[in-house]
């Protein structure tokens, strides 16, 4: 309460009657700073933002929950719900590589590899180190016989996946280049 009344009486000049008191007007928003206890406190005009803060979700808010909603389908191998998701977020952010690579997984579970291939060239161009992109191409030359390509596109993956945020992808890969040669 104490720092309101400071904040009040600093914007109206109080000189403790209320006959006197004339009202300041402020040239920029008031801030009450941190670094003083709250009997201390002082006014710091902070400069008031050009763009006015939307009442909707930014896109990035509503890209991120399709992204989620995209993964989980994927988890849960609904494929082709995953591919309608997925493709709906780079409709709204078409420049966004996880999004290509995602689609991509899903459109390889679902065995159709060439629309696969398409987004991981896709999100390649976007982002080169994404190591996921690189785990599905390697899969994809192994299916396809070329073991020299799929042990390049495996090897990259195992180097750039994260070892904790993509530990499965990582195994995944691992587990594919062991295998490469049976």
């Amino acid at each position: 309460m104490i720092a309101v009344t400071i904040i009040v009486c600093s914007l109206l000049s109080c000189d403790n009657s209320p006959d006197k008191a004339t009202p300041l007007v402020p040239t920029e928003e008031p801030m009450l700073t941190s670094n003083k206890t709250s009997q201390e406190a002082e006014i710091t005009p902070t400069v008031t933002p050009s763009k006015p803060i939307s009442a909707s979700p930014t896109p990035e808010i509503e890209a991120l929950f399709l992204y989620n909603r995209g993964l989980n389908l994927l988890r849960s191998e609904q494929f082709t719900e995953s591919v309608n998701a997925f493709s709906t977020l780079i409709k709204r952010m078409p420049d966004l590589a996880i999004a290509y690579k995602s689609r991509g997984a899903a459109y390889y579970h679902l065995e159709r590899y060439e629309l696969a291939k398409t987004d991981f060239q896709k999100a390649l161009t976007l982002d080169v180190d994404l190591g996921g992109t690189h785990l599905y191409l390697g899969l994809i030359h192994k299916k396809d016989g070329n073991l020299a390509e799929a042990k390049k596109e495996l090897q990259l993956a195992i180097n750039l996946i994260h070892p904790i945020r993509e530990t499965e992808e990582l195994l995944i890969a691992e587990s594919a280049l062991a295998n490469l040669g049976r």
